[in-house]
């Protein structure tokens, strides 16, 4: 079988693969950052690209199906239905190209007393003695009142390196309080950092920590490697289930994705990795469990049992993350099977358990979790909201980024819109889609149903861009989902709306919401507007807690540990509550 080159314009990338080899597959395979929700399955037309020279042959139905809600003429086609057949030149459509991603980065910021597990005091190293031969562990250990901290093995070979006929200093690493995990020659007690992690399904962000006075020295995000298995954790979770060794792939784009971003963040703080001692990753159940490598059955079968609910912190080395070889990985608490340590992490970034007594947390995004707290009662859940927030999933929907329609107002009897970066607008993201939808609601384009009301079901914004009657349900659909889930939590902890004394609304989604929009589709409860607060990358903040408090960690695992969960899915109400929210107006 004959090899082909493909050309990827405008960069003139050259890669080179048998006859008959699907393109997407290609690009995946060489990293290509182009995203594939469906999982190359044909469906979602995200992996758009142009045809410029070569024979590509003609869309069969399917794709030409997709390609025409698009309405993109021949010389497009979609990567995941495209094979090489010759030398083939192509380039990528920009909607599809996913290197441009905006992630949210700021969280909120806690006022809190700085104990972290992981410490470093420079201690004496007393010569030693002929007339009282000590050992040097022992005369190290002097330094400290009891009881005494155990000591790691590889502490022994730094001690052989130091003159016995002289005292001097060294530097303990202490975790816990309870284990010398390393020694260091002289006083290197001020270069100690740790690193919070958020492990988002499709971003990344992390922030390198001063342990000492809980500076932030640097931030830096990115993409999560493993879009390329799917936009969403069900495409990963299957993937790793059907075949096995997926699972280790996607761990280790996990690890590759943060360790690009450590070496960045450690790159703006001027310091180098082996100065990073502790690192908190705060992810939903399945990223932790992938960033593990460990199998996905239990998440895909039924009853859909997570492996492990918290931790012990783990050796550097388990995790595979730059940082110092004696260092700890401590992976945020999981609620359940799937509310994860992000939440968890969430709820200790806002402080739940002190704040006001009766309390919503919301992160809405694919997976909407929803936590509602009345008095010392915690009840969370899970939806399937689908990826429609997240600007995928639709037909003119990307993700949050250069291009994106991410604010939209009446002005007239039209629409005017704000795009991220400026310029013509590409596709629609989360926050764009509710302001267009609550816009149209008030100019009778849609009715409460949903349905379109014009003869071309469509909302026409530019050419090329509209949203169709099948996006409109998508949304729908998935605003049902959130609503549906917290009627639940509600009624289950005997609240009702007006109870309520906070709303808090975490994620990049969130983040955006106009609220009153938001109220008016019916995707949040019609509350006073001082009682939402938007408390932006919860889960990072959550994480900063963490590695910076033994004492919020221990808390943490411990509310975790207690909060009951609901599984919508069982409850015999869930069908009439769903039917019932699906139709856009305001909370009563």
């Amino acid at each position: 079988m004959r090899d082909h080159q493909l050309i990827i314009l405008p960069e003139k990338r050259v890669l080179t693969a048998p006859e008959g080899t699907i393109v997407s597959a290609l690009l995946f395979e060489n990293g290509i950052p182009i995203g594939f929700p469906c999982r190359q399955r044909g469906l979602c037309g995200k992996c758009l690209v142009e045809i410029v020279a070569g024979e590509a042959g003609l869309a069969d139905p399917a794709e030409r199906a997709v390609l025409d809600r698009q309405n993109r003429p021949p010389e497009f086609r979609l990567a995941c239905r495209l094979t090489l057949r010759g030398p083939l030149s192509i380039r990528i459509a920009p909607q599809a190209r996913l290197s441009t991603i905006a992630p949210l980065i700021e969280g909120r910021r806690r006022i809190m007393i700085i104990d972290p597990p992981l410490k470093k005091f420079a201690v004496a190293a007393p010569a030693a003695s002929a007339a009282d031969p000590e050992s040097a562990l022992d005369g190290l250990l002097a330094a400290f009142t009891p009881p005494k901290p155990a000591v790691a093995s590889t502490v022994l070979p730094v001690l052989a390196g130091l003159d016995p006929r002289r005292a001097g200093t060294v530097t303990a690493v202490i975790y816990e309080d309870r284990r010398i995990l390393a020694v260091e020659p002289g006083d290197s007690s001020g270069r100690a950092f740790g690193a919070a992690v958020d492990l988002g399904t499709t971003t990344v962000v992390v922030e390198i920590v001063d342990l000492s006075d809980g500076r932030t020295a640097a931030i830096a995000a990115g993409l999560n490697g493993q879009v390329r298995f799917g936009a969403d954790v069900v495409s990963r979770i299957t993937a790793a289930h059907l075949e096995p060794k997926k699972s280790l792939e996607l761990r280790d784009e996990a690890r590759r994705s943060i360790n690009a971003l450590l070496t960045e963040a450690f790159r703006q703080a001027g310091i180098l990795a082996a100065d990073c001692y502790e690192i908190v990753v705060a992810g939903n159940t399945p990223m932790n469990h992938l960033f593990l490598g460990l199998p996905m059955t239990t998440l895909a079968e039924a009853p859909f049992r997570a492996l492990f609910s918290a931790l012990e912190s783990l050796d550097a080395s388990v995790g595979g993350l730059d940082m110092n070889g004696a260092g700890r990985i401590y992976i945020a608490p999981n609620i359940k099977s799937f509310v994860g340590g992000d939440i968890a992490a969430g709820l200790a970034a806002v402080d739940i358990e002190n704040g006001p007594e009766k309390a919503l947390f919301i992160d809405l995004g694919t997976n909407g979790e929803i936590v509602v707290k009345n008095g010392p009662r915690f009840l969370a859940t899970s939806t399937a909201a689908g990826p429609a927030f997240e600007g995928m999933g639709l037909s003119c929907g990307m993700i949050a980024g250069p291009g994106a329609i991410h604010k939209a107002e009446r002005d007239g009897k039209g629409i005017d819109w704000r795009v991220l970066g400026g310029g013509e607008g590409r596709g629609i993201c989360g926050s764009g889609l509710v302001d267009i939808l609550a816009v149209a609601l008030g100019q009778e384009w849609i009715d409460s149903e949903g349905r379109i009301l014009n003869a071309d079901r469509n909302i026409f914004l530019s050419p090329g861009l509209s949203l169709n009657q099948k996006d409109v349900r998508e949304v729908q659909l998935a605003a049902a989902a959130i609503r549906t889930g917290i009627r639940m939590l509600l009624a289950e902890t005997g609240l009702v709306v007006s109870d309520l004394d906070r709303i808090y609304v975490a994620g990049a989604f969130g983040s955006a919401l106009d609220i009153g929009n938001a109220m008016r589709i019916g995707l949040i409860p019609t509350v006073l507007p001082e009682k939402i607060e938007f408390v932006g990358n919860a889960s990072l903040a959550g994480a900063k807690v963490l590695l910076l408090s033994g004492e919020e960690r221990m808390r943490c695992e411990k509310l975790a540990a207690t909060i009951r969960h609901l599984s919508l899915a069982q409850d015999e109400r869930f069908q009439e509550i769903f039917i019932d929210s699906l139709t856009f107006k305001r909370w009563k």
